[in-house]
């Protein structure tokens, strides 16, 4: 029904608001978010590494949409010190936040024993802790000013599908599956509204730093476009809670529906043992 029956939905007039904020805004995702966002008439803040990427993103932006204003937060959503935190409140404290996109998050492809723990830990930052911060202030913003809005997670498929050699970041989305439905709950009588969409493999900047697998060939000749999320995420807030967005992420649901969790952990083990990354790279085992 979200996906071919319902129309679009223009999320300034649904909320009646003015700003939009954005983290991992820079690529992917957060990009084509913030310029769906703009299109639709809302300001927008820009999270991201504070790095030229997010100094283009913005510069590109702000000539192509001369009308809307455009605010950058250049700061670190990895960095387990929270710093971060305390910017973004000071960059935002006198605008109302009323829609905003808990996008930014990377992965670490390795066995988790044999990584750098700071390294794990400032992943778990980056796609869980900063998402629970940024989510608890703007939530209570808007109750306390009583406006509507809405609060968005990027998960993913590996949230609910086994994905060694990456368990930070399949554990994390996870989480935030978990995070949103509970928050969807507490959120209703707030008018604000809570989705989680359980994205699967897409072309972006996101496989740039890992390790030149197999598997992510595979993922990314079955990839979707970012915009191609992105809209299919504005289309399904506050109308679902949580939102599968490729038939690879509906196949695997549907997987896990079938196959009991302990049945497929050594249907995982051994085909993961069979595979050419696992023989090829040593980190993963």
């Amino acid at each position: 029904m979200v996906a071919f029956v319902l129309p679009n939905q223009n999320l300034k007039t649904k909320y009646k608001a003015k700003w939009a904020l954005v983290s991992g805004a820079s690529s992917g995702i957060g990009r084509c978010l913030s310029e769906r966002m703009a299109q639709q008439g809302l300001n927008v803040v820009l999270v991201a590494l504070p790095d030229n990427l997010l100094k283009e993103t913005h510069d590109e932006l702000r000539s192509k949409y001369k009308n809307i204003t455009f605010r950058t937060v250049g700061v670190d959503l990895g960095n387990p010190n929270g710093d971060y935190f305390e910017v973004l409140k000071e960059k935002t404290k006198d605008i109302d936040v009323q829609i905003v996109f808990n996008n930014a998050g990377f992965c670490i492809v390795n066995n988790f024993f044999k990584g750098s723990l700071e390294k794990q830990l400032s992943n778990i930052e980056c796609n869980m802790v900063s998402h629970v911060k940024i989510a608890h202030y703007y939530m209570a913003q808007m109750a306390s000013k009583k406006l509507r809005g809405c609060i968005v997670f990027t998960g993913s498929q590996a949230g609910f599908f086994a994905t060694p050699s990456a368990a930070i970041y399949s554990s994390t989305k996870a989480f935030l599956a978990q995070f949103a439905y509970c928050l969807a709950i507490e959120g209703k009588d707030y008018g604000i509204d809570v989705t989680c969409i359980q994205s699967g493999p897409m072309k972006t900047r996101f496989n740039d730093k890992l390790p030149k697998l197999d598997a992510l060939k595979f993922f990314e000749a079955i990839s979707s476009s970012p915009d191609d999320v992105a809209k299919l995420l504005i289309n399904s807030v506050g109308r679902v809670t949580i939102r599968d967005a490729s038939l690879y992420t509906l196949f695997t649901r549907l997987v896990t529906k079938v196959i009991d969790q302990n049945t497929m952990m050594p249907i995982v083990f051994y085909g993961q043992k069979i595979s050419s990354d696992y023989k090829n790279f040593k980190d993963l085992h």
